[in-house]
């Protein structure tokens, strides 16, 4: 690893030789080895605080390697990369396709592009390649890459030999990547054979979601031939199995560890059998930063037990989760909902002939994603939403309380609750666990301490090669018997394999479980894999528990330290083994629990809550969508109310004319003259508004008065529409002329360009309030609004006289333009589109002032602070040491210029 090259010990000179080049040696007649050892305690700390930090340096370096297409393809060097991919029937199935398509986008994302040269190959039973050559990389490359990684298909066997011989044609290529799925079709001999021969570039393997021994074996000998690398993932678990970049950094951390506790030996005075002197006491906070120890500190495991008094029966989360889960409290969000949820329907309406779909009012319902996929319609009723808020807070606390309470120290973090009335302990004491001894006597003294003196029956049983009980059947859990269950653990010497199947046979078929109704348990306590293979355990325990009241749990703990101590033949990973117990468990109908020296890794009674906790947290999302979408609707029909009631003009109710309901009176000579006059004047309004016929616009004809009608009685509409002015004479003749001085104009219905009235300072809201005042939509500056209205429906027609088709005269007097697939005419002058240009320039202007503002000063660190009491939580860890300096100016600004200039 090229990282590694300049942040390694060596390189940081903080090896086990440089700490004994900072002691001093003097010759001791007195000392048997007639040495001693002298070492200041200033340098001491100080190296000793820089293994601190290069431990923390690596754990980043891990992090960031578990994060992205790092964590399933690894670090991929080379300029000139060649990339092979299976495409077996086994690698790109229909279940692991997808999620293989979706990785390797993210390489060619975060990793691929960055190549100066490619080379994309996909191997089956055939082998393609999209280029045929090696090509310089390019976003045109690139996009052509994403498509053939989506055009993948899988094609039959694994011929990995041929795809490799096709890569050898191109000797240009520096790296090759080669990504495996499956078991290849020739041996790993073979393959290592014609790498050898070929003289193969550096090959990085690949080992992707693939659990065969023969592949990961062949990607780990492909990487050793060639000098490369290798990367095992596993997509089930989400994490990286084992790779090379992972071990040569958890090597430098054990080597770290190793010279921290050959500190801890000097500071104790004693150093590889020489006596050290300290010459003055180191500080008090370097003494807190000390390795913990790997030995149990809680009592010694010399003396005798101390029984705690009985308490209440502890439970399984799954039984717990019955009558405290969310069903069990009726927290279910779909539940609730499912009074007032309706479906759309569809339904066959035969005097139409087609199907009509159920409409539905939005402004009183609001659509809503169901569990089973579909669409319904809510009738959201806030009161009955916050309650269930409260209920759901609630009971995500109670779950909280529940994973503390499992997660402390004693025996529940290591056994998990003992649920049953008669338990079967089994111990593995296996030469392997000689080191973890004491663990193992420690976790068995807490459980005999803590929760079997409340049980009705139980029994120990301890197991390497050999099997050991302490009783042929169960006993009673009384004080006498659990102290000398524990003086007989403590006599047991750890010795030879692991025969977890002859442990778990003796375990099973010497006591009767199948008439019994009590239920019975066996915690199985083991630091790896069964020395048997575990398909035939698994189906054991399946056969037996079948019919049996029977659980099996198992317990699994594992140490720092156990790659280095264990075997050759144990090399399975902690992961490895972890899956496979977990499956011994499930197959026993019971549960898993994997613990380290440090706390929990995994629990099914947690996992289960923490199931539980996220179901809720999704119901919790969902009810917040819900309130802020009827909140928001409110809103918008408030405004519309309001904009309506400004908009309407107010009318005054008509009053009823008393005198309306009285008979007319009967005409005299005076009343017909009158009246001949009213008709006069009517038809010599008419003439005045005839037009030609010959033009094709409608215009609507003058409108009067009538003279003869009092003002009261015309409606109050009319009288704002009507505004003409006219006035009436005799002529010569005796007849009545009429003289209009003024004519209604026509009311525009065009909207005008606005003039835009923006403030020069700035505002202290948020972007989101300030768009509000200022946007494009609320200054009236929609440039789609103002071009709105009828489409240009003119067509071209047959003219049988000209015997062409012709458009409307219309279409070509005013322009047309295109908006969103429809023409239309425009409305807008060049004056007009010249204001809105220079409207738009001013607006644009002050959006950059605005944008300007935000990000100067501690506003482009910090952000805009809005409120008036501000708590202010800084990151001071280690990693945060590079950009410190900026930190601190970047606060001093946030202080003067928001927090003491606002007055916070």
């Amino acid at each position: 690893m090229e990282w590694l090259e300049s942040h390694s010990l060596e390189s940081f000179g903080l090896t086990f030789s440089h700490l004994i080049s900072l002691c001093n040696t003097k010759h001791m007649p007195e000392n048997a080895d007639g040495h001693h050892i002298h070492i200041s305690t200033v340098p001491l700390a100080d190296f000793e605080e820089q293994l601190y930090t290069a431990i923390e340096m690596y754990h980043d370096q891990i992090k960031c390697l578990t994060q992205g297409s790092k964590k399933v393809f690894g670090v991929v060097n080379g300029s000139r990369l060649g990339v092979l991919v299976d495409t077996s029937n086994f690698n790109c199935s229909e279940e692991r396709l997808p999620e293989l398509q979706q990785h390797l986008l993210m390489l060619i994302e975060e990793q691929l592009h960055l190549k100066e040269q490619l080379y994309l190959l996909s191997y089956s039973t055939d082998v393609s390649s999209l280029w045929d050559r090696p090509v310089y990389t390019c976003p045109l490359r690139h996009r052509e890459s994403r498509v053939w990684v989506m055009q993948l298909r899988a094609g039959g066997g694994c011929d990995l030999l041929q795809a490799l011989q096709r890569v050898l044609i191109h000797s240009e290529l520096d790296t090759l990547l080669v990504i495996l799925g499956s078991c290849p079709d020739q041996m790993v001999d073979v393959i290592c054979d014609y790498l050898v021969q070929t003289k193969m570039p550096s090959v990085h393997t690949v080992a992707y979601n693939c659990s065969s021994p023969a592949a990961i074996e062949t990607v780990k000998q492909m990487a050793a031939v060639t000098g490369g690398k290798y990367h095992v993932f596993s997509a089930a678990l989400g994490v990286v199995d084992s790779s090379t970049d992972m071990e040569l950094l958890w090597t430098e951390i054990k080597a770290a560890r190793d010279i921290l506790n050959q500190i801890q030996s000097i500071r104790l005075g004693q150093l590889e059998g020489i006596p050290v002197t300290v010459q003055s006491e180191i500080s008090m906070g370097l003494n807190h930063l000390n390795l913990s120890d790997s030995t149990p500190a809680s009592c010694s495991v010399s003396d005798p037990l101390c029984i705690q008094p009985t308490g209440p029966v502890p439970i399984s989360s799954s039984e717990w989760l019955k009558t405290h889960g969310l069903k069990a409290q009726k927290l279910d969000l779909y539940q609730l909902l499912a009074s007032n949820a309706y479906s759309p329907k569809k339904t066959f309406v035969p005097i139409l002939g087609k199907t009509i779909a159920s409409t539905v009012h939005e402004r009183a319902m609001v659509p809503f994603k169901w569990n089973d996929g579909t669409v319904k319609y809510l009738h959201v009723d806030l009161p009955s939403l916050q309650w269930y808020q409260r209920k759901l807070m609630n009971a995500v606390h109670l779950f909280e309380r529940r994973v503390h309470y499992l997660n402390r120290t004693g025996s529940l973090q290591i056994w998990g609750a003992v649920c049953e009335q008669r338990v079967q302990v089994l111990l593995d004491m296996s030469g392997i666990n000689l080191h973890y001894q004491l663990h193992i006597q420690h976790a068995i003294r807490l459980l005999l301490q803590e929760q079997l003196p409340n049980r009705q029956s139980f029994n120990v049983t301890v197991f390497g090669s050999d099997v050991k009980s302490w009783q042929e059947k169960m006993v009673p859990t009384t004080h006498e018997n659990l102290q000398a269950v524990w003086q007989w653990i403590r006599r047991t010497d750890c010795c030879w394999g692991r025969n977890t199947l002859a442990a778990l046979q003796n375990a099973l078929e010497e006591e009767p479980y199948g008439g019994s109704s009590v239920t019975c348990g066996v915690y199985l306590l083991t630091t790896g894999m069964p020395d048997q293979n575990m398909a035939s355990v698994n189906a054991y325990v399946s056969e037996h528990c079948r019919t049996a009241n029977l659980n099996i749990h198992v317990c699994l703990f594992t140490g720092e330290k156990e790659t280095i101590q264990c075997p050759v033949s144990c090399n399975s990973t902690h992961a490895v083994t972890a899956r496979a117990l977990r499956g011994l468990a499930h197959a026993g109908h019971g549960r898993f629990l994997w613990v380290t020296e440090t706390g929990i890794i995994e629990s099914d009674d947690i996992s289960l809550l923490i199931e539980e906790m996220e179901t809720a947290a999704i119901y919790s999302q969902k009810v917040t969508e819900l309130v802020d979408s009827l909140i928001q609707r409110s809103s918008i029909e408030g405004s519309e109310q309001r904009f309506q009631e400004m908009s309407t003009p107010f009318i005054k109710p008509q009053t009823s004319d008393r005198s309306a309901k009285l008979p007319p009176p009967r005409p005299t000579i005076l009343s017909l003259t009158r009246q001949e006059n009213r008709q006069k004047v009517r038809s010599a309004q008419k003439r005045l508004a005839w037009r030609p016929s010959s033009s094709k616009a409608d215009f609507p004809p003058v409108q009067t008065t009538d003279v003869s009608k009092p003002a009261g009685q015309l409606r109050s509409a009319d009288q704002r529409r009507i505004k003409v002015s006219q006035s009436v004479f005799y002529m010569e003749d005796g007849n009545v002329g009429v003289v209009f001085k003024k004519y209604p104009k026509p009311k525009s219905t065009r909207e005008s360009i606005t003039t835009i009235k923006l403030l020069k300072h700035e505002d202290l809201c948020s972007t989101k309030q300030w768009l509000k005042r200022f946007g494009i939509k609320n200054l009236k500056m929609d440039l789609h609004k103002m071009l709105s209205g009828p489409e240009c429906s003119h067509l071209k027609k047959m003219v049988p006289s000209v015997q062409k088709r012709v458009s409307a005269k219309y279409c070509g007097i005013f322009p047309s333009v295109q908006i969103n697939g429809s023409v239309k005419h425009l409305h807008l002058t060049a004056g007009e589109l010249k204001q809105y240009l220079n409207e738009t320039q001013k607006l644009m202007q002050r959006y950059s002032r605005r944008l300007e503002w935000l990000l100067t000063g501690s506003r482009c660190m910090f952000g805009t602070v809005l409120e008036n009491t501000v708590c202010v939580l800084l990151d001071v860890s280690g990693s945060m040491g590079s950009c410190f300096s900026d930190l601190q100016k970047g606060l001093a600004l946030l202080i003067w210029d928001q927090l003491y200039a606002n007055s916070v």
